[in-house]
């Protein structure tokens, strides 16, 4: 980690000062999440940089969010960078909870340099870049909201030992995934076939939900008439929602309404679980020589509709973002500023922690490369380019994502539960129109 601070110390005459705000105090929350972690490490050089003092507040995923909507709407200094994503903000913006960082990227008193904001890949920074117009988002042009840490895209990843043992090819469709799972569970019933989100909340919609949905012709919401409208009611998402729920009776733990990701991780990496659709990172992690699952887990595209010709990924921009209440900003900028700066980006990329980092330079770094390339990691640096070749944002950028999709995520459950599909779909899409 040294790396970072000489990346700093040795700045050039016209950079800025960086101990301009020493002495501050500052408070960064974020979820419990290796990004975080690789973060943290590098911790001491940032206060040895500044002087500034940085007290992480970590939480769980579910209590992060809620928590995080606490703290801004209640308007409370008491954190000053937050980690978050798009979804999140675009709910936080318009009631002016989160700080624009224009400004801050613009001024040269507070900016490096050697930043390099255009190092960050275009599609992340356009889809944290937006304006607000009658206290709706219209995205791709307009005001930065937040800073790209960390990104997802969605994909397949499996135990190839337990695939190759039973003879089991990889699944392309969730009909597929549904027969593989019953093939494995009489083979072995002690293996959960498949880890998925179930929890209700919307980040069990986020990752496997939505992308296997796009495939099908989902959409969460269109434009009809001039107007925006759900599509959750359509003859895709009915088509959709049979083939997932039938796909989660067969093959998800018997816990899916209370597993998150934490829950997907730990089974693949034990083997207790066969298969997961998530986070590309997460079969990352667990393939690190010396753990249990290292060059045993490989990676695929994510499901797609039978009838569909490509799968589809969903993106996740990890991104740290200034509270517009902190008192503190200057010394939360040059937080985020080092943060996300490129020697930060890589450093936490190489020690295996900030896997998919969102700078372009990381991703023609030799280091990084040849790190990932390892065997260990069997086909990840492949699988990556090609499922991101295809990921984008699956979502509609609109006020009121996260109701929505809390209520996607609570109407998955019931129909997981027995309730009927079309049902279902029909009184989630009415309490959709009723809050819009």
């Amino acid at each position: 980690m040294a790396g970072a601070a000489a990346s700093f110390g040795h700045a050039k005459a016209e950079d800025i000062n960086w101990r301009q705000f020493e002495g501050a105090s500052i408070v960064w929350a974020y979820d419990i999440h290796p990004y975080a972690d690789a973060v943290a490490a590098q911790l001491p050089e940032f206060e040895k940089l500044t002087g500034i003092k940085v007290t992480p507040e970590l939480y769980p995923d579910d209590a992060y969010w809620n928590k995080l909507t606490i703290q801004l709407s209640t308007k409370s200094p008491s954190w000053d960078v937050v980690g978050t994503g798009i979804q999140p903000a675009w709910d936080l913006a318009p009631g002016q909870l989160l700080e624009p960082l224009d400004r801050y990227l613009n001024d040269p008193k507070l900016t490096s340099a050697s930043y390099d904001y255009k190092d960050f890949f275009p599609a992340l920074r356009d889809a944290l870049t937006w304006e607000i117009k009658g206290g709706q988002i219209e995205a791709g042009r307009g005001q930065v909201w937040a800073i790209p840490h960390g990104f997802e895209n969605i994909q397949l990843f499996y135990r190839k030992d337990i695939l190759d043992k039973h003879g089991i090819k990889v699944p392309t469709t969730p009909p597929e995934m549904s027969a593989a799972c019953e093939k494995l569970k009489s083979a072995d019933p002690g293996i959960t076939p498949l880890g998925v989100r179930g929890v209700r909340f919307w980040s069990s919609i986020h990752t496997a939900a939505i992308s296997i949905a796009k495939s099908y012709g989902v959409h969460d919401f269109v434009v009809k008439d001039g107007k925006l409208e759900t599509g959750l009611d359509s003859r895709e998402s009915i088509a959709f929602h049979k083939d997932y729920v039938e796909m989660i009776k067969k093959c998800a733990a018997p816990s899916f309404a209370n597993d998150n990701w934490y829950q997907v991780v730990d089974g693949i990496n034990s083997g207790r679980t066969a298969m997961a659709i998530d986070s590309n990172m997460f079969g990352f992690w667990n393939d690190v020589a010396g753990k249990p699952a290292s060059g045993k887990i490989a990676f695929a595209p994510p499901l797609r509709a039978p009838n569909g010709k490509n799968f589809e990924s969903n993106i996740w921009i990890w991104s740290l973002a200034m509270n517009a209440a902190s008192q503190k900003k200057g010394a939360a900028w040059l937080f985020i500023q080092w943060a996300t700066s490129k020697q930060v980006e890589l450093n936490g990329a190489v020690a295996g922690k900030l896997v998919n980092s969102p700078r372009a330079s990381t991703w023609s770094d030799k280091v990084w490369l040849d790190y990932a390339a390892k065997p260990e990691f069997t086909n990840f640096v492949d699988t990556f380019k090609s499922v991101q070749d295809r990921a984008a944002l699956a979502f509609t950028p609109r006020v009121g994502f996260a109701e929505a999709m809390n209520g996607w995520a609570v109407a998955m459950q019931k129909m997981v539960n027995g309730a009927d599909v079309k049902a279902t779909l029909t009184d989630l899409a009415s309490e959709i129109r009723s809050s819009m």
